[in-house]
């Protein structure tokens, strides 16, 4: 009981943050606007590309309907990737709406870093 008042505590401490202001922010405008990486041809993504996509998108709190459409993925494809990206704290839910962690929101500069690196 103790615990599930713990991590209550720690999602009410993560929604009352203020939005940060990440060093790598036009890697992850670029990816948002499709100019690095395209989500919107919906080629043949990889698992970590996926991951990525979900978090862009969860930027703000979305349900699991919003998410399956936008990221293109069917129930169970979904359920896999919010589970194991919840339990890896990078994604983070409350009542049915998930949304993207400081650390998710890390993740996504390393990831864009890391794009750029290979597109040059």
């Amino acid at each position: 009981m103790t615990s599930s008042i713990l991590k209550t505590t720690k999602l009410r401490s993560q929604l009352q943050m203020a939005p940060i202001e990440y060093a790598c922010e036009t890697n992850l405008v670029k990816l948002r606007q499709n100019n690095s990486w395209n989500f919107a041809k919906r080629a043949k993504r990889g698992r970590l590309e996926i991951m990525a996509e979900i978090l862009c998108y969860c930027n703000q709190q979305k349900g699991k309907t919003k998410i399956m459409y936008k990221i293109n993925l069917n129930y169970a494809q979904m359920k896999r990737h919010l589970r194991s990206l919840t339990s890896k704290g990078l994604l983070a839910t409350n009542t049915n709406k998930y949304f993207t962690t400081q650390k998710g929101h890390r993740f996504l500069e390393i990831f864009a870093q890391l794009n750029d690196m290979l597109k040059n």
